[in-house]
């Protein structure tokens, strides 16, 4: 392989995790650096696990240390700067002593909420978040990951 071609082939990657309250509403995060809301989650490091970053990122997001379940949706997703592969994991139901606890990081995230699915907005996330979303949460309730390729 030429280091061209290597160089196409490398993509970014990412881990996130669906929370949701007692409920049912997911948790979402509005990150400080960014106009929209996503999941908690984030970059891997470098040599990183994709379920160690879910819950490296839960942790300092929200400064609660979660056990991160299993793969909900892997998805590579192409777009004009470079492809991506996010990593989404089942999280759990926190309880409201749970919710209490939650400390955000201020240098990161600027405020959360826990909202219906059907209350997420396209123009609230980014372009791919809804779809990988929705897919998450029907591979929750049918306990079967699912796989996507998406291109912006």
């Amino acid at each position: 392989m030429t280091t061209a071609s290597a160089d196409r082939a490398r993509a970014t990657a990412s881990a996130a995790a669906v929370i949701t309250d007692e409920l049912g509403r997911v948790l979402i995060v509005n990150p400080v650096h960014e106009e929209r809301w996503n999941l908690p989650g984030g970059h891997l490091e470098e040599g990183e696990l994709p379920t160690a970053a879910a819950r490296r990122e839960v942790r300092e997001e929200l400064g609660l240390d979660l056990e991160i379940g299993d793969l909900l949706v892997a998805a590579w997703v192409t777009r004009t700067e470079g492809s991506h592969v996010f990593h989404v994991f089942d999280g759990p139901r926190l309880t409201a002593e749970q919710q209490r606890a939650i400390t955000l990081q201020d240098s990161e995230i600027g405020e959360i909420r826990f909202c219906l699915p059907e209350d997420i907005s396209p123009d609230m996330v980014p372009p791919f978040a809804l779809a990988v979303w929705r897919r998450a949460l029907l591979a929750r309730e049918e306990r079967r990951p699912a796989y996507l390729e998406l291109a912006l």
